[in-house]
């Protein structure tokens, strides 16, 4: 169907900004997964033609807006406050769109080609979402909001973290709203030379920006095949698992190296600041790093 006259999903609602007048949730610029956008949702509009282009999500923050969407002669009424989220396919499209309610905000997740190509390449052509409205699905959007936070917050938990959220959720997208459906691992595991090759690279760059993505290149699979065969060979995501890894080399250091100021070991294993640090060790040693240098 051609999409002449017809506008982007979305592309009506402002983003959210600052005082300053800038989007109070914005991607850094190498970012390479899900595409995230944080847009007010009116009390009272409405709105003409519209499509989705590409798999998109659209998840009401804070919105309590009663909607009516028309497609034809058919009118699709919903009264579906959050955590309750609509899930559109790329073919998705609606003649007239009217909301209702209380003004708040949505988060818009959207899923370009580019990203399918980089974590799905073996299903880039032919994947696709069901389209859902009113979904609830805890998992998915706890995950989705998490993400959104990260950016919000200027990534405090590291990029890694951030493409591990993403991954997350394109996962469960593949698995359970996938037109086609997601073959399952099998429980499959890394190989021992596979796990041995990991381990080392990342004992080898504790200091370094570690992704995925490098990851995946080591051992020639793709990214999202790597994020579901990490977690059942080494019990844990990829981002826990390096953190887990950057927590020992911190505890070692501490012991080894008792001059070397706490700071200086913080950004010598790759955590953003001593405070990022701290609270990391924290979760991991159930005390702080003083402590545990003093001891």
């Amino acid at each position: 169907m051609s999409n002449t006259g017809k506008i982007r999903l979305g592309s009506h609602c402002p983003p959210i900004t600052d005082a300053q007048g800038q989007p109070v949730l914005s991607l850094p610029a190498d970012w390479q997964g899900l595409v995230i956008e944080e847009t007010i949702v009116p009390a009272r509009a409405e709105c003409g033609p519209q499509y989705s282009g590409v798999p998109t999500l659209i998840i009401g923050v804070n919105a309590n807006v009663k909607r009516w969407y028309r497609s034809g002669c058919h009118t699709l009424e919903l009264d579906a406050p959050p955590p309750a989220f609509d899930v559109l396919g790329s073919a998705y499209e609606r003649d007239h769109g009217r909301w209702d309610g209380e003004e708040g905000s949505s988060l818009k997740v959207t899923l370009p080609e580019s990203v399918l190509q980089r974590y799905l390449p073996e299903q880039v052509h032919c994947f696709d979402i069901e389209t859902r409205f009113a979904v609830t699905d805890h998992q998915l959007r706890d995950t989705l909001l998490a993400l959104a936070t990260e950016f919000k917050q200027g990534l405090p938990n590291g990029l890694m973290y951030a493409e591990g959220l993403s991954l997350m959720a394109l996962g469960w997208l593949n698995a359970h709203y996938s037109l086609k459906g997601k073959q399952n691992s099998g429980g499959q595991k890394l190989s021992v030379r596979q796990k041995r090759q990991i381990d080392d690279y990342i004992h080898s760059s504790l200091g370094e920006a570690i992704s995925v993505d490098k990851i995946a290149a080591l051992i020639n699979i793709s990214p999202s095949h790597l994020f579901l065969l990490f977690r059942s060979s080494f019990g844990m995501p990829p981002h826990q698992y390096v953190l887990k890894r950057r927590v020992e080399r911190v505890a070692q250091l501490l012991k080894s190296e008792p001059e070397r100021s706490i700071s200086d070991i913080a950004i010598a294993t790759g955590f953003s600041s001593q405070a990022h640090m701290t609270k990391v060790f924290k979760r991991f040693m159930q005390q702080t790093p003083s402590r545990w240098k003093a001891q």
